[in-house]
């Protein structure tokens, strides 16, 4: 068993750090989904530590989110993205208990549509960035056509590194901090 978390977790950090930034932004999606299913289960199964734990978590994903958000070169998607996130953080700050699934499932509803966004996203870019790999198969040295180069598509935001508790959230846009 210790082998197969060893392997997981190699496969997990090979595939972090090879991944473009909109791979990036759908594992942080999947995470916070993964996390509000976990949430869930563990109220169902009485578990509130737990859930409180996962319910956290799924506040630090947000937050990271937020705070990878590139205000400076690309404003207007970024402005648009963190009302959608700031929306998802504030009905997660809001649950308190299985009392409040509606809230859950609000949060639930929109990342589920974010990730769909995002792995279309990925798809898109994907596809272009193998296109031109493929274009570039020929032999340069007997053809006179310069070398194609692998477009990197950039996403609408980069990692800060920098995070926000969720009351310091609550109280500044994440951007500004």
């Amino acid at each position: 068993m210790q082998t197969t978390q060893k392997a997981r977790k190699t496969y997990i950090e090979s595939e972090v750090t090879t991944a473009t930034p909109q791979k990036i932004q759908l594992l942080l999606i999947e995470a916070a989904i993964k996390n509000i299913h976990r949430v869930k289960h563990f109220w169902e199964t009485s578990d509130r530590e737990d859930a409180f734990h996962a319910l956290t978590r799924v506040q630090d994903i947000v937050t990271e989110i937020l705070c990878s958000l590139d205000m400076k070169n690309s404003p207007e998607i970024a402005q648009s993205l963190a009302a959608i996130y700031v929306f998802i953080f504030r009905k997660i700050v809001a649950v308190r208990g299985p009392e409040d699934m509606a809230s859950l499932d609000d949060a639930l509803k929109v990342l589920m549509a974010e990730r769909q966004s995002w792995k279309e996203i990925c798809e898109k870019f994907g596809t272009k960035a193998e296109a031109a790999k493929q274009s570039a198969t020929f032999d340069s040295k007997t053809q006179n056509v310069p070398a194609v180069r692998e477009i990197k598509p950039k996403a609408p935001h980069t990692p800060t590194g920098k995070t926000v508790s969720p009351t310091e959230a609550g109280t500044k846009r994440s951007w500004d901090v």
